[in-house]
């Protein structure tokens, strides 16, 4: 995983700001390693006075400038390389990351879409991408740096005396063991564990998405429930979990402390066969601390990597494998016709449980076609497959003898215009809702379709076109938001129509209202009508019935209930409604 989120981050900024990165991590780090040095030289300069007791003035004079020199150049550059070289870059990357994301989630198909909790995505985005960011801060800022830091250290301890050393270094294994037992006994606790925690966000997710039935059947108790008990169980769990990481932060100090008595216990030894002088105890003394306080707070920090780069992982695993709406292999529409065909399509979400097979119609240039069929038949699939929601598993559907799997998706719905029975709308001003259609429109376009949907209401509200309608259109009626819909129709004015109970939503009045606009719209256009009510299909060219996922019937109005089989028997003349 940290192998791929480089390679996103190498892909996300010039490749030579990548390697700078790592290059200025290093220097810096070895830059400030040396600074005990200092120090060093200091003691030494004094072990000196107290052994001949002559002070050397302008030598000390000399490395004190030079170390505060050093000093405001460490200032400086640690401040450019972290603000420019590294904070720009992660910064770059956090931006690009969201976008990839977001638009692999936008570009994902319905199939699935339907697949995913919807809550489980907003939250894993979020999460995600910011623990991406904030481990880039730790893993340059800490384990880089400090890794160098310790490297280096150990470089110069070996430079000053082999024999401290290695007794300096005699317990890191032991340090470094223990890490990697803890990081193996928490990383696939923490990954089910955060699962555990994004699963109270679904429930929460379940209750916002469906927040009329949730209300309805008073589910608020039972949800309380279930997330109390999720919540409790998972703190418990979590609360077992923190305790390794306590521990290992305890071994980390212990491991500290036994090192310098070691190194007090060998510099004794070798003060006193005169192999060992004053100031080379405190440098090593000093790198004591610069070897092990930096693995200490590696081991601390671990918790929240660990977690980060799981974070990192689910968010990979569930969105940068999306099956992606477009293909460069797909092309763009045109077609001057509009013939609709479908031809021997078979489809089924499951291979045991067809939803259409055989299924043979047609609409030609300007034809009106209805479907009809019990509920379950197929009606709105074959909407759906024409738009390429899904994809067939057998046959074709042909525009014009241009198989639509050849065709861009984006380009093929951006000539069919369709009014369904869920007229759901965004959660914008009624304006913003309209120019999704065509955002060139003027405010005399918007208001002529308004009028031509017979949607009148908005003129009265006191906002009127400016008015923010709530979440999925929710403080709009039924009847209002199919108006809206419709609306949006005449001003997209595209060449397939495809109504899907276009009307179902409205009182007999208005819906005749309604049918005489839809029937202007849909002259000289191909269009494709779903509905029940006899009165919306009477005067389609085609009508096809649809039974057990076939097409049993077609023909006219007239044709049909001449023939007195299927939808004759369907047929309610009193009620001018298809049972």
């Amino acid at each position: 995983m940290l192998k791929k989120l480089l390679e996103q981050l190498r892909d996300n900024i010039w490749s030579r700001k990548y390697y700078l990165m790592f290059f200025s991590v290093v220097f810096i780090s070895i830059y400030m390693t040396l600074q005990p040095l200092f120090f060093w030289k200091i003691i030494s300069e004094l072990e000196k006075y107290y052994q001949t007791q002559v002070f050397n003035f302008d030598t000390i004079t000399y490395i004190t400038w030079v170390w505060l020199l050093y000093s405001f150049l460490w200032a400086f550059l640690r401040y450019y390389i972290w603000q420019e070289i590294i904070t720009r870059p992660l910064l770059i990357n956090y931006k690009e990351t969201i976008k990839s994301y977001c638009e692999k989630t936008l570009d994902m198909t319905i199939w699935e879409y339907l697949w995913k909790k919807i809550w489980s995505i907003y939250k894993l985005i979020d999460r995600g991408t910011e623990n991406v960011l904030f481990f880039f801060f730790s893993f340059f800022e800490q384990y880089i740096f400090y890794t160098i830091q310790v490297l280096t250290a150990v470089t110069v301890l070996l430079y000053i005396d082999i024999r401290m050393a290695l007794i300096v270094l005699s317990l890191l294994p032991v340090m470094i063991g223990l890490w990697f037992v803890f990081v193996q006994i928490t990383a696939k606790k923490q990954d089910k564990l955060s699962q555990k925690w994004e699963a109270i966000f679904n429930i929460v997710g379940n209750a916002m998405s469906n927040f009329s039935l949730f209300k309805t059947l008073t589910l608020q108790s039972k949800f309380r429930k279930e997330i109390t008990e999720l919540t409790d169980s998972t703190y418990e769990e979590q609360m077992r979990l923190n305790r390794y990481w306590n521990i290992s932060e305890i071994y980390g100090l212990f491991i500290v402390m036994f090192t310098r008595i070691f190194v007090l216990v060998a510099w004794i030894y070798f003060i006193t066969q005169w192999t060992l002088s004053l100031g080379e105890l405190f440098i090593i003394f000093a790198y004591v601390d610069w070897i092990y306080f930096p693995l200490s707070a590696m081991t601390r920090d671990l918790r929240t990597s660990v977690k980060q780069i799981t974070e990192a992982k689910r968010l990979d695993n569930d969105l940068w494998q999306v099956i992606m709406e477009e293909l460069d292999i797909w092309k763009n529409l045109k077609i001057p016709q509009w013939n609709i065909e479908f031809k021997n399509v078979s489809f089924w979400y499951l291979e045991w449980k067809n939803i259409l097979k055989n299924i043979k119609l047609e609409a030609k240039p300007g034809q009106k076609i209805a479907l009809v069929g019990d509920t379950g038949a197929g009606k709105s699939t074959i909407v759906s497959l024409l738009l390429r929601f899904w994809d067939i598993k057998d046959g074709e559907i042909l525009l014009d003898g241009v198989n639509v799997n050849t065709l861009k998706k984006s380009s093929l719905r951006s000539h069919i215009g369709v009014v369904s029975q869920d007229n759901s709308l965004f959660n914008l001003s009624i304006e913003e809702n309209l120019k999704f259609a065509n955002p060139r429109a003027t405010k005399k376009d918007l208001e002529d379709a308004l009028k031509k949907a017979e949607a009148h209401f908005v003129f009265d509200l006191e906002k009127g076109i400016k008015t923010v309608i709530g979440e999925r259109g929710l403080k709009l009626s039924g009847g209002e938001k199919q108006r809206i819909s419709i609306a949006r129709l005449f001003l997209k004015n595209p060449e397939i129509l495809l109504l899907d109970e276009a009307t179902s939503a409205l009182d007999n009045r208005t819906e005749k209202l309604i049918q005489k606009s839809l029937d202007r719209l849909m002259k000289g256009k191909t269009s494709i009508i779903i509905a029940h009510r006899l009165s919306t299909i009477q005067h389609a060219d085609v009508i096809y019935v649809l039974e057990a996922w076939r097409v049993v019937e077609s023909g006219s109005y007239k044709e049909l209930m001449k023939k007195q089989k299927k939808f004759y028997d369907l047929a309610n003349p009193e009620k001018l409604i298809l049972w």
